[in-house]
């Protein structure tokens, strides 16, 4: 017996790669770098109509230990601080996305409209040292460092650099026919019930590596401004579109 299609809200019929929103990330530790890099580099991965809000380059390298649905797996993040003029929405940009899992791969993309690409991640003390990588195609792209919980800081201090909360994204679904045409749209999404445990803050150093797959070497360091070491729980909501383009 045949099903209806018009009840189905994920494939493979029966057990969905794609989940319902909302979800709950518990127990998220966060590796956070925020570096000055060119702005001409920076304008060169954000599409109009959005604005910089300033020169600031943002890398997150996530360590989920106890995901809704996902389970536990890794993530990283590149991100940009920009503003929707037309509809005042102020948050972060991905241009770039590394995420451990089909699951996470999957629901970025076609949900949020996420860039996300797969890869490994790594969150973890060397001694004295937290140490987050990133690594896709066997070459590690991404080597972010901070001391080890030397000085504590506060939700506040993290914020002042890097807009979490709010994640700006271009959504691109090609339809099937081969036209050309596509589903285009800017997406803003908002992490909901958000509890932040612990913020830790320092100095930290940040070396990317070139690979045509993840370009985040042409967002090129120039000064690293802090780093963060923080855990949090959130919950993943539905978002909104913030502007079509046909």
């Amino acid at each position: 017996m045949t099903y209806d299609p018009r009840e189905v809200r994920g494939t493979p019929y029966g057990a969905p790669l794609i989940p319902q929103f909302p979800l709950r990330m518990r127990d998220t530790e966060i590796l956070t770098i925020v570096y000055r890099s060119d702005r001409d580099a920076i304008e060169a991965m954000v599409p109009t109509p959005l604005v910089l809000v300033g020169d600031l380059v943002i890398v997150h390298v996530y360590a989920m230990h106890d995901a809704e649905w996902f389970g536990v797996y890794g993530e990283s993040a590149v991100q940009i601080p920009v503003r929707h003029e037309a509809s005042g929405t102020t948050g972060a940009y991905s241009p770039l996305l590394v995420v451990e899992g089909d699951g996470p791969v999957a629901a970025g993309r076609e949900i949020y409209g996420q860039p996300k690409k797969a890869g490994r991640i790594t969150l973890e003390a060397h001694g004295d040292l937290l140490v987050g990588t990133v690594t896709r195609n066997d070459i590690t792209i991404i080597t972010a460092t901070m001391p080890y919980k030397q000085r504590a800081g506060t939700p506040e201090d993290l914020e002042k650099h890097a807009p979490f909360r709010t994640n700006i994204n271009l959504k691109v679904i090609p339809n099937v026919d081969g036209s050309g045409s596509a589903v285009r749209e800017l997406t803003a999404r908002t992490l909901g019930d958000v509890v932040v445990g612990e913020v830790w803050r320092g100095p930290g150093t940040l070396e990317l590596r070139p690979n045509a797959q993840v370009p985040v070497h042409l967002l090129p360091v120039r000064e690293v401004v802090e780093a963060f070491h923080w855990r949090a729980d959130f919950s993943l909501v539905d978002g909104e579109v913030i502007e079509r383009f046909s």
